[in-house]
């Protein structure tokens, strides 16, 4: 196995915004595409801008690590993203994603490969022999994303497929941190675009 490059994890929406030509669902995909990066590259805090996401957001995740889990609120889904970003186990390589768009929101159905040194896992209760390893966790996830009529995220839901549920031990020099992230995927960040519900027009900042 070689260092994957975390780029793909924003290839399914650059996709489909070259085929999308529904402003409403533009916005969408821009938002979902820079929600994205700056999950991985643990600048969590740019989710929360006021264009990006609504002011009382519900996430709900069943996975493992997270079973049956419910976040409400900002206080509540900020933590989580902190968390990620002080634990640095956000860095993810999602892969083989297919999106639907629509006004509601976008579902989402992908294999996401996320970075975790043992003692990481461990803390989520995943038993290791190496708690000094380097890992990835490869899991089938489908999400649920419903955004208002601003474009903005409401929230989420991700379901886990555990039938396709891996946990690969990797050299070190085939692991991926967030520096490696930042490197690559900043450059590729861009201003979210500004939507207009009402003349369904949207321009560049």
């Amino acid at each position: 196995m070689s260092k994957k490059d975390i780029a793909v994890t924003i290839s399914a929406a650059d996709r489909m915004l070259e085929l999308t030509k529904n402003p409403l669902h533009r916005q969408i995909l821009e938002n979902y595409r820079r929600h994205a990066i700056l999950e991985v590259c643990g600048q969590w805090e740019g989710i929360f801008e006021p264009e990006m996401t609504v002011e009382h957001p519900v996430y709900y995740y069943n996975v493992t690590g997270f079973a049956g889990y419910k976040a409400e609120g900002m206080e509540e889904v900020q933590a989580i993203y902190r968390s990620l970003a002080e634990t640095q186990t956000g860095v993810q390589v999602v892969e083989d994603e297919r999106l639907m768009v629509s006004d509601w929101g976008f579902a989402s159905d992908a294999i996401f490969n996320t970075y975790y040194r043992g003692f990481n896992l461990i803390d989520v209760g995943v038993r290791v022999e190496d708690p000094d390893g380097y890992f990835i966790m490869r899991q089938k996830y489908v999400m649920l994303w419903p955004y208002d009529e601003r474009g903005r995220m409401i929230g989420e839901q991700v379901y886990e497929n555990k039938a396709f549920y891996e946990l690969i031990q990797i050299p070190e020099g085939d692991f991926l941190t967030v520096e490696d992230a930042q490197a690559r995927l900043l450059p590729m960040l861009r201003p979210l675009p500004v939507y207009e519900p009402k003349t369904h027009t949207a321009a560049a900042r």
